[in-house]
């Protein structure tokens, strides 16, 4: 809507994982480099948390790009499920081109060993990244995880020895805590990353990349404007994408040539708005 307004070539700050808007801040850059040493060296698996909206899922898709460029290798990224350990397993079989319904961990476990072992299988490394693992509650998730690593290739070249399948747990900072009361299971994480929101700099070029990016102005967003932007989302990139959409629609909308503090508090208020009980019972006719 605000698109041609501000001589954008698209929107710039849409929630969706598109490694061209990909703004790496130092963390992020080093989460990303040791999460990849784990896939190229086939180790056995590492943990990436942070709080929410703060660029976890970008990481994984900038892992998977890096995966599919490779002929020996797989990228499964899936969400921890309702459905529990048993959902996890179908779905990698799935992955896999097994449909047969699997009952149980042990039946689940063969399948898993029989498809990763066929011959158009035999040296492909599969990269499992499970999003949201903060949901696998279940210790019988963490002891089928724990049997996913034991899965070994002995190829007959060294670059397809090592493991079959890495993991990578993507959550929130609760996930250590359960990983952590897995005993046997966190020995085999060979690595934990957190990831925390941006500073106010960071912030700041994390704006002016996505305008740039999108084709727009980098100074649209007046100094005070980008300072506001930061205290109203501490840091958050989820949050600053939020803030920054409505301000440009709001902008549009006024007719303004630039975005100034007064506008960035307008759009911050509606961003963290909710309904009170009084206007959601108006809502649904109560």
């Amino acid at each position: 809507m605000y698109v041609s307004y501000w001589n954008l070539r698209e929107s710039p700050f849409q929630n969706v994982t598109d490694t061209r808007y990909a703004y790496l801040s130092d963390q992020h850059r080093e989460g990303l480099a040791r999460l990849l040493y784990l896939v190229e060296g086939r180790k056995l698996g590492g943990v990436l948390v942070g709080p929410y909206g703060v660029g976890k899922s970008m990481i994984l898709e900038m892992i998977a790009e890096k995966v599919r460029e490779r002929a020996a290798a797989r990228y499964l990224r899936i969400d921890a499920t309702p459905a529990g350990t048993l959902g996890v397993a179908q779905q990698i079989l799935n992955f896999l081109g097994q449909r047969e319904r699997v009952t149980d961990i042990a039946n689940a476990m063969v399948a898993l060993q029989t498809a990763l072992m066929a011959s158009e299988q035999r040296d492909t490394h599969l990269v499992l990244a499970i999003d949201e693992a903060q949901f696998l509650r279940e210790p019988s998730a963490y002891e089928f995880l724990h049997l996913l690593t034991n899965l070994q290739h002995a190829g007959r070249h060294s670059a397809s020895r090592g493991a079959a399948v890495t993991l990578i747990l993507s959550g929130h900072l609760d996930l250590l805590h359960r990983i952590r009361g897995e005993a046997s299971f966190c020995q085999r994480m060979q690595l934990a990353w957190a990831l925390d929101p941006l500073d106010e700099n960071q912030t700041v070029e994390y704006i002016q990349h996505r305008m740039r990016t999108a084709g727009g102005d980098l100074w649209v967003f007046e100094e005070e404007a980008l300072s506001e932007v930061f205290q109203a989302s501490g840091g958050v990139p989820r949050q600053v994408n939020n803030i920054c959409d409505i301000a440009l629609l709001l902008g549009c909308s006024e007719q303004a040539t630039k975005i100034g503090p007064e506008l960035i508090k307008q759009a911050s208020a509606e961003a963290y708005s909710v309904l009170t009980p009084t206007e959601v019972s108006e809502e649904v006719g109560v």
